[in-house]
């Protein structure tokens, strides 16, 4: 019986891999779901302040292709949402600010609606920061509660000739650097005291490229997903930090948040009785296809079961083994909807993410020339137990969202 469903479930991901259908085989409302989920960070910053490199510090999605992934919300504002196919993470950008006749008061309003926090981006060294903080102050008396973080960039603009970056800790005592220090206090008294009582932050960041010659081209990064950790939910600070990920090759951490939210997706699709019974090997069969697309190898059947036997007899009869019990917890009423539900998803989010990484692996070895079977299956096992924590704590507060309230 177990074999025969894991012969169908494997089916429906080969199927997907070699035959991958449009992207209406997956549910319509499923990107929505995710969307829903996702923490919406306001960039709120002059032209040229700084806001494309804080998205590509946070996504590690290429620079040059930011600004084509940006799609327009509203006459001046416009939204970035990454991973494009199924997002865990938002960014709002308003163009405009500091262009003459322009009053986006309205259209501000309507966005602040829409943001978990606002980072005001400021260069260093640009004193002119009247008009932005003059549109933030107004919006925080009508959003008391609002997280504002100050995000002060290109630090290096008032470094001496051939200086590299302090270290973090030093940066406001270094003797070399006081026009820098003045710059950043000046710009932050500025900003002043807010209107009302919601978390207010200031963080200095040098996000360069690593030809530009720096130690550090994320200096600054760390403390700035720190205000991030302290203004928002522990779901949505999870969720933003599991895009970031320590270690591995450059091109892995760039797939890394598709594989998040290819899993993210896969649990909250197998949250729904019945359905995740055809959707999670849909997901995880485009989630493969995608991955081999991305390393510029095409998946045949002779790739797809070497890959599968790399990953063991026991692992590939506990998946689909699991999936058909899994199934069966969430409609026995005894188990609570709840309960058997989060169980669910959180398997079916750990095990595709699992799924993903195991693949990175065997294709980067195959792009080697080699093949390491138990490397595999190492890498599948080493990426259970941290995706199990993640998507626990994070399906489980979906979970509760969708509670009726009493």
């Amino acid at each position: 019986m177990a074999f025969n469903f894991l012969n169908r479930n494997w089916k429906r991901i080969i199927k997907e891999v070699l035959q991958p259908q449009p992207d209406a085989a997956i549910p319509e409302d499923l990107a929505e779901q995710t969307l829903d989920r996702a923490p919406t960070l306001w960039l709120l910053g002059k032209v040229q302040s700084g806001k494309t490199s804080i998205i590509h510090a946070i996504t590690r999605h290429p620079e040059a292709e930011i600004g084509a992934g940006f799609k327009p919300c509203t006459r001046h504002a416009r939204a970035f949402e990454f991973p494009p196919e199924l997002p865990l993470v938002r960014f709002l950008d308003t163009r405009g600010l500091g262009e003459l006749n322009y009053s986006p008061e309205a259209e501000l309003e309507n966005l602040a609606q829409q943001a978990d926090a606002v980072l005001v981006v400021a260069r260093a060294l640009d004193p002119q920061q009247e008009e932005v903080f003059g549109h933030l102050r107004r919006l925080r008396k009508h959003n008391p509660q609002w997280p504002v973080i100050l995000v002060q960039t290109r630090l290096h603009d008032a470094y001496p000739d051939d200086r590299d970056h302090p270290d973090y800790d030093a940066l406001m005592s270094d003797p070399d650097l006081h026009d820098l220090q003045r710059a950043l206090k000046a710009q932050a008294d500025e900003l002043g005291d807010l209107p009302g009582d919601g978390p207010v932050h200031t963080v200095a960041v040098d996000l360069t490229r690593p030809e530009d010659g720096f130690s550090d081209p994320d200096y600054g990064l760390e403390a700035l997903l720190d205000a991030l950790d302290q203004v928002l939910d522990d779901a949505q600070r999870q969720q933003l930090r599991s895009l970031t990920l320590t270690g591995g090759s450059e091109r892995l951490r760039q797939l890394h948040p598709h594989l998040v939210g290819y899993a993210m997706a896969a649990g909250l699709t197998d949250m729904i009785p019945v359905a995740g019974f055809v959707t999670v090997p849909t997901l995880q069969g485009k989630m493969l296809h995608s991955i081999g697309h991305y390393y510029g190898r095409h998946w045949d059947r002779t790739s797809l079961t070497e890959f599968a036997t790399s990953l063991g007899s026991g692992t590939l009869l506990g998946i689909g083994a699991s999936f058909g019990a899994r199934q069966l917890g969430k409609l026995v009423p005894v188990y609570g909807q709840s309960v058997g539900a989060v169980a669910a998803g959180t398997a079916s989010a750990t095990v595709t993410y699992a799924l993903g990484r195991a693949a990175c692996y065997y294709l980067e070895q195959a792009e080697l020339g080699e093949t390491d079977p138990a490397g595999v299956a190492d890498a599948y096992r080493g990426s259970l137990k941290e995706a199990w924590q993640l998507f626990h704590n994070r399906l489980g507060k979906a979970s509760r969202d969708q509670e009726p309230k009493e």
